[in-house]
């Protein structure tokens, strides 16, 4: 949490029930499942919300990237501050704005809004198997969010947020082998002061928020409540099939609350509780085609018209025959409890408790096309995550130590089910597909594959981190962390398929007088007979049960030399881990000796992959110049990674394969210039060299018979820009007695990288840049404020993600020949403008 020095200056609140108090918070929420990690430690005024001043040199930044305030000068972690304020001007609301303001940053949106992911420094996952976690750590109120996709709602009155590059997972935990995300809300305030915000766009967009906060109980009990609704129309138009009614996709209705209510109940104990809900309602996220090959040929003779051919490589139309649907309910409560003991010099402990509960439903036209081909339905497409978390952090200080030890507790539900259902053009497109040999009539309307995964997690963590003053200017800091990883699967695997194509199509080709029998299915290849069994019948009625026991080591060890209050020098090192888990897909096993996995028709009983590891070595110097107006703060870095979990699209799912090696390595440079107190600059570089080693262990993998991955050994990760800059400025003027004038420009450039999974050059995203701003007026006494705004100003064009046409991939693997795809990909946010008048009360 970013601070200015100003706004914590008062002791710690003290008070001698918190065992009580932390009993019954714990009570409340105790018997709900879920899981949760959490972040930092709030002390201080901070945690009433007052709103943090404007710093006019870095040296008043005040973090808790370590879980204890420190100076942003002060801490060896690469942090990235933004501030309330800068947050405001881009209009900040989810994850996703921030990639904008952030060197290093990505983050993706695939078929949902469930599935957007962040990466930093080119590391991270796709997040369309609900089965893998994710590698950068997202904590909102210190509160870990397992699944990053359902945290980009509205995220309310923002006080600041810090991304915390590269692992770390001693303090933070599992899953933070990227690195943090660190979002903190305003708090409640002891006094009284409300706002009101409306907002028009383009896109027919409009909404508005209100918050209010102040006294309940003087000086003992405060709220804050805020609710905020924004809609907006789809940006990407849609060409539809007869007698439809398709809105524009990829639009924007959401509702979001978020109530707290803090309880001051003595000088050194205090509790704050918060209640969130948010639901979504969109046609989102929709993918159109870019690149058509011989797939779209066929389509057109059996279907005319159905997708186009030749296609632009920069279209942004679909071609649909229902509309794509994603509902989404997140909400959840949590407590946070300090209290400054009177043991060990006043240490502090810190208590917090959260529960949450998230489901989503998706439904749409799976192949994207007029044609109906084959589609899913909202009503029967859901995954729903329940976590309850508890953590307990006790750090305290001497003359030449700071210390604090820690324990995690985590339990999850998840249960996710998908069906996918045959259209009525299945049967007569495969039909001409197959020059007849699959039948027109083979593939039922209405039938489809059905799984249903029901998934507990537990996991519990101790950890510690010191940090030795050796003298006045040499610091060792060290830590450790154990985490203890359980997690149990059920699977059931149905189809509804009375035609039975696929058993009769394996039947005939070997010649067999009786059925072949599903234990025999690995001898059939899945790139030969995968078509003819998209509803695979070896799956149906499998019902299996799996378990993973995994413990983790992780830890970092970090020497720090402080030249003066203006320049400070590390080297760290650290480990960090993300957890193993399990397959929610249809998975099968190789095909032939030595083949690739997934290749084959027999179904995977195990479906399990491994943690990931990485060690990670990092060299840093933070300085200050100019009477500490500027700041340079730059990093050297190198991250090794073992059993990288990559999620891979194979047609119609995707499935997590388990790469021997990965690694990045780079640098990063971030400045701050306050040129004068109305006029800042801040920018940044990161260069991050990223690879799937050419070695014998990945090749063995990467390259074996049947591979889709054939072309990683020697390539970039995807979604890992080599080079990526930011620029920003903000400029304050008096324009009339009592207001000012406000201008804020920000810009973003990224290279060229990897949109796909499978580093098919197709797939290439050439460099490009975004750039946001806003130009306005305020009161001095900021009561009232006007502004206009842009985002994406230059509408450049990007693609989010690119994969292989459902259906529409004749090429096996789909790299080695490019001509016989089609192409989809999901498209960036278009440029987005409006008008903003916000009204304060105090």
């Amino acid at each position: 949490m970013l601070r200015n020095k100003s706004v914590f200056a008062t002791p710690w609140l003290t008070g001698a029930s918190a065992l009580a108090l932390i009993c019954a918070a714990g009570s409340a929420w105790g018997q709900a499942p879920a899981q949760a990690q959490t972040g930092q430690a709030r002390t201080g005024q901070a945690r009433t919300g007052q709103a943090t001043p404007a710093a006019d040199t870095v040296s008043e930044l005040v973090v808790t990237a370590q879980k204890r305030e420190q100076r942003l000068q002060d801490v060896p972690v690469v942090v990235t501050v933004l501030s309330g304020a800068k947050l405001a001007a881009n209009n900040v609301t989810s994850v996703a704005d921030l990639v904008t303001l952030t060197p290093g940053l990505t983050s993706t949106t695939n078929g949902t809004e469930g599935t957007t992911i962040a990466r930093i420094r080119g590391v991270g996952n796709v997040a369309d198997n609900p089965g893998l976690e994710d590698a950068v750590g997202l904590y909102i109120d210190g509160v870990y969010r397992p699944r990053n996709g359902v945290s980009f709602n509205d995220l309310g009155e923002l006080n600041d947020i810090e991304i915390l590059k590269g692992p770390q997972g001693t303090l933070f935990g599992k899953n933070t082998i990227a690195g943090v995300i660190q979002i903190t809300t305003k708090r409640p305030s002891f006094t009284f002061e409300a706002q009101g915000e409306a907002t028009v766009q383009n896109y027919n967009g409009y909404g508005g928020s209100i918050s209010v906060s102040g006294p309940i109980v003087a000086d003992k009990v405060a709220i804050r409540l805020y609710v905020a609704d924004r809609q907006r129309d789809g940006f990407v138009p849609v060409v539809q099939a007869p007698d439809t009614h398709i809105p524009a996709q990829n639009d924007e209705h959401v509702f979001t609350t978020r109530d707290q209510l803090l309880l001051q109940l003595s000088d050194d104990l205090d509790v704050n509780f918060i209640a969130d809900y948010s639901q979504r309602r969109d046609h989102c996220c929709i993918a159109v085609d870019f690149h058509n090959g011989s797939p779209a040929t066929v389509q057109n003779l059996v279907f005319p018209g159905t997708v186009p051919n030749p296609v632009d490589p920069e279209n942004k139309t679909a071609f649909l025959n229902r509309t794509n649907q994603d509902l989404i309910t997140d909400q959840g409560i949590s407590a946070e409890a300090h209290w400054k003991t009177p043991w060990l010099g006043n240490a502090t402990l810190t208590s917090i408790t959260a529960y949450r509960d998230s489901k989503e439903n998706v439904g749409g036209d799976t192949d994207t096309t007029l044609a109906d081909i084959l589609d899913s339905d909202p009503a029967f497409n859901f995954t729903r995550f329940r976590q309850f978390s508890q953590e307990f952090q006790y750090r305290g200080s001497t003359e030449r130590l700071n210390w604090q030890v820690g324990f995690f507790y985590s339990n999850e539900r998840l249960d996710t089910q998908n069906f996918l259902q045959n259209g009525p053009a299945l049967g007569p497109y495969l039909n001409v597909l197959s020059g007849g040999v699959l039948p027109a009539n083979g593939f039922p309307v209405g039938q489809g594959a059905t799984d249903l995964y029901h998934q507990k997690e537990h996991s519990e963590a101790i950890y510690t981190q010191e940090e030795f003053k050796l003298t006045d200017q040499l610091s060792l800091i060290g830590g450790l962390r154990y985490t203890w990883e359980h997690k149990d699967l059920a699977s059931l695997h149905g189809n509804n398929d009375t035609a039975n194509l696929c058993a009769n199509l394996l039947q005939a080709a070997t010649g067999s007088p009786t059925p072949i029998p599903f234990s025999a299915y690995g001898a059939f290849s899945k790139a030969t007979f995968g078509t003819a069994c998209l509803i695979n019948p070896a799956f149906k009625g499998v019902n299996t049960h799996q378990s993973l026991d995994e413990g983790a080591l992780t830890g970092t060890a970090k020497l720090q030399y402080k030249f003066s209050d203006e320049a400070m020098t590390y080297v760290s090192y650290s480990r960090g881990n993300l957890v193993g888990g399990f397959n929610l897909a249809e998975t099968t096993l190789p095909f032939g000796p030595g083949g690739a996995p997934n290749t084959s028709l027999a179904p995977a009983t195990d479906t399990s992959f491994p943690a990931e590891n990485v060690n990670a070595y990092e060299a840093g110097a933070k300085t200050q110049w100019f009477d500490k107006r500027l700041s340079l703060n730059a990093a050297l870095f190198y991250q090794s990674y073992r059993d990288h979990q990559l999620n891979a699209f194979t047609g119609t799912q995707f499935v997590e394969f388990t790469i021997p090696e990965a690694q990045t390595a780079g640098a990063e440079l971030e400045g701050y210039f306050a040129v004068t107190p109305d006029f800042t600059l801040n920018g940044g570089v990161t260069y991050a060299e990223t690879t799937y080693p050419s070695d014998a262990k990945n090749k063995a993998v990467l390259q074996a018979p049947g591979s889709n991955l054939f072309l990683l050994p020697g390539s970039r990760l995807s979604y890992a820009p080599l080079w990526s800059a930011t620029l920003g400025g903000s400029y304050r003027h008096q324009v009339a007695e009592g207001w000012d004038g406000f201008v804020n420009l920000d810009a973003k450039y990224t290279s060229s990288y990897q949109v796909g999974s499978d580093e098919d050059p197709v797939k290439m995203q050439p460099g490009f840049g975004l750039v946001n701003g806003s130009i306005g007026v305020t009161s001095r006494d900021k009561h009232l404020e006007f502004s206009v705004w842009g985002t994406n100003l230059f509408n450049q064009f990007y693609k989010q993600t690119a994969y292989d046409g459902v259906l529409q991939t004749f090429s096996a693997p789909p790299a080695a020949n490019p001509g016989e795809n089609n192409y989809y990909y999901f498209p960036g946010a278009p440029r987005f403008y409006g008008a903003t008048l916000k009204v304060r009360f105090e």
